[in-house]
C-alpha cells in the first residue's frame, strides 16, 4: 500500500481508539510514526531513502521480518520496558500497516520466521487501492 493509504487507515484506528487513551498527543504521534516504520525496509518508500533506513536495508528484505507480527511484538515489548505509555499507539500503527499490506498481492509473512504468507488481490497504487484510500478518508471525516 502507498503511504497515504497507510495514514488514512491508521487515522481511522486512531479516531476509534482515541476516547480510550490517557495521553492523546503521544498516542496519535506514536501511531503515525509506527505506521511508516515497516516500509523503512525498502529504498522505494519515501522514508526508506534516509541513511538509517539504508543501513537496515542491508540486513533485511522488503516484506520480510520487518513486515511481521513477530517483529511488531518484539518492538512493542522492548518499547513497553522503557516507555509503557507509548506502546498502544505504536502497536496500533504498526499492526494496521501490516494488516493493510496483508491484503496486497505481495502480502506479508505475518509469523516470521514461518514461511506462511498472508496475501490478497490488491495491487499497490491500483484503482482499488485508491478506492480504499478514499473510503478511509471519508470514514475519517465522518468519525472525526
Amino acid at each position: 500500500m502507498l503511504l497515504k493509504t497507510h495514514y488514512a487507515i491508521t487515522a481511522c484506528g486512531i479516531i476509534l481508539f482515541l476516547p480510550f487513551v490517557n495521553n492523546p498527543a503521544s498516542f496519535i504521534l506514536m501511531a503515525l510514526i509506527a505506521t511508516i516504520l515497516p516500509d523503512f525496509d525498502t529504498r522505494f518508500s519515501k522514508h526508506g531513502k534516509n541513511p538509517a533506513a539504508r543501513v537496515m536495508q542491508v540486513f533485511t528484505k522488503h516484506r520480510g521480518i520487518v513486515h511481521s507480527i513477530t517483529f511488531c511484538f518484539v518492538l512493542s515489548f522492548l518499547l513497553a520496558l522503557f516507555f509503557p505509555k507509548l506502546v498502544f499507539g505504536f502497536f496500533l500503527g504498526y499492526s494496521l500497516h501490516l494488516l493493510a499490506d496483508s491484503f496486497t498481492k505481495n502480502g506479508i509473512s505475518p509469523f516470521w520466521p514461518l514461511k506462511t504468507k498472508a496475501e490478497g488481490l490488491i495491487t499497490t497504487g491500483s484503482k482499488i487501492e485508491r478506492g480504499i484510500f478514499f473510503i478511509f478518508v471519508a470514514a475519517d471525516i465522518l468519525l472525526g
